[in-house]
Parts: structure tokens; sequence; C-alpha cells
């Protein structure tokens, strides 16, 4: 069995998600359940919408929930079960839902909550990336006012913040060494102490939902370590979008095994290949790829 890994916001694409759809009665299935909890219309958007319809974050992130699941329900059809899951950011609901943790139907009701709450009143900011720099290094040099929001491995960290913040700490990261500060294209501070509005508004949602004991080891990226603890998890998924993503630490806990990134693109595949001591990563985001594991 290998480790399911779940990319999250920003390894949306056109089409994704379509080909399984077309032929897969598996990961139809999770669509056909999922489009009475979303808008009309919302699987043809999904598999003939732009980029630019799908950056907006409240279509990306229900699309991503549901496809994922979907790619995860048509592999376990195919006889390929997951040893445990975890996801990066948003990435983390599927996991839950693969895990057992979470009904799809209150996935669905949480990702919308969360792609609202990650889209209203969102405090002024930004995030980039820094290429070229340890992660305490980068830690060292950033002003107030700037934290950092992705632990993705010694080749990249994401930093977040007040855009007056995020300028000064590129000017200082580039003193330090790095090679590259990179603005990203994101409508806010994500994951860092900002948004503790919409942290607020995810622990009201979460307060009642239901969530059961993973019934696969889950590996949080809030916390970088298995949790077990429904109420634990329950915090943490409020938590996350004002905490950074320890994926460095989730890469490290998960050791050197087989994993299968289910979803689209090649992000967390092209992370642990810069890592030492990371999973082994295979794509699965086309049919052809995942009936070829």
């Amino acid at each position: 069995m290998s480790f399911f890994l779940f990319p999250g916001q920003g390894s949306q694409r056109p089409g994704m998600g379509a080909d399984f759809f077309a032929r897969s009665e598996a990961a139809r299935a999770v669509f056909d359940e999922a489009a009475a909890l979303l808008p009309p219309g919302f699987p043809d958007l999904v598999f003939t919408g732009t980029q630019e319809q799908l950056n907006d974050t409240r279509i990306a992130q229900p699309a991503l929930l549901v496809v994922e699941v979907a790619i995860a329900r048509h592999l376990d059809s195919r006889g390929v079960t997951p040893a445990g899951c975890a996801g990066h950011s948003l990435g983390e609901i599927p996991a839950l839902v693969v895990a057992g943790a979470l009904q799809l139907p209150h996935a669905v009701t949480l990702v919308l909550e969360r792609a609202r709450a990650m889209s209203e009143n969102v405090p002024e900011g930004g995030m980039a990336a820094v290429l070229g720099l340890d992660a305490d290094a980068i830690e060292a040099a950033l002003p107030e006012g700037a934290q950092v929001a992705n632990y993705n491995g010694p080749a990249q960290t994401i930093i977040t913040g007040a855009r007056v913040a995020l300028e000064a700490a590129a000017a200082r990261l580039k003193e330090a060494g790095a090679k590259r500060v990179m603005p990203l294209p994101v409508s806010g501070p994500f994951h860092s102490a900002l948004m503790q509005a919409a942290v607020a508004r995810l622990r009201a949602v979460l307060a009642d939902m239901p969530i059961a004991p993973p019934r696969l080891r889950f590996v949080s990226s809030v916390s970088g370590r298995d949790e077990t603890d429904p109420e634990r998890i329950r915090r943490l998924l409020a938590d996350q979008v004002a905490c950074p993503v320890r994926w460095t630490d989730v890469m490290r806990c998960i050791g050197p095994i087989r994993a299968i990134e289910i979803g689209p693109g090649g992000v967390l595949k092209g992370l642990a290949k810069r890592m030492n001591g990371a999973p082994e990563v295979a794509a699965a985001s086309t049919l052809e790829e995942a009936d070829g594991i």
C-alpha cells in the first residue's frame, strides 16, 4: 500500500477530473453526490472552465476536494488503497474524507465555508515564494508583520503577511542570500495571524460537524505529525488558515516509503524530490497515470 498525498489550492487545472468522470463509475459517483450540494453546473465549470475561473478560491477549493476524492475512489475501485493520508493545506480535507474521518457532504459544506472565509473581508496582504535560503535564515530575516506560511522543503519556503511587511522582507531576504523572492498571485495573507476572522468563522462551522477517528494514519500539515483525536483534528482544521503548513515535517513523519499524489499537477511530487528522506511519489493526476499505478 502507498501513502496518499493530496495537493492544495494552486494545483487546479482546466479539465481536471474530466477523464475520471467520463470513464470511471466510482469517480462519477463522487461527482454526482457532491453536485447535489454545489451550485448548478458545477461539474461543467470544473471540466470546461478557464484557468482564471478556476483560480477563484470559491471555485478552486470545492473543485479540488471533489476531484481528489473522486481520484482516490477510482484507485480504491481498482484495489489501490492507502496506508495513510496527508494533505497540503486544503488537501487535508479530502485526506480526511479518504481516511474516514469526514463524510463527503460534510466536507463539501466545510470547504464552501472555508472558501468564503478566505474570499470575503480578507485583510490586505499577500504571499511570496523564497528560493535558495533555508527556513531558519528566512525566519531570522523576516520583519514584523511577515511570517512563514509554508515550509515546503529546503528549496522552497512561502512567506505571508501585510504588503508593506512583505516588501521589507524581500529586501532583507535578498541581503541574507535568497536567490529569488517571488510574489504569488493570491488575494490575501493566507496562513498568517491576519486570518483570525476566518479561523473564528470556521470554528463555528466545525463546532457541530461530525468528525470520526481516522481509520487510517492521518498526518496533519498543521502539527506535522500523526493525529487521531477528532476534537484535536477539529481545532487544527479551523486553525489551519492562520498557521503555517509544515510540509517538511509531514514528509519526515511519513518517511521514505511509496506515495501517490492524488490530484492535478505534480507539485507534491516535485517537492518530495528535493527532500532527503521523503516518500517516493507517483502521480495520479490523470486516468492514464492512475491506471498505470
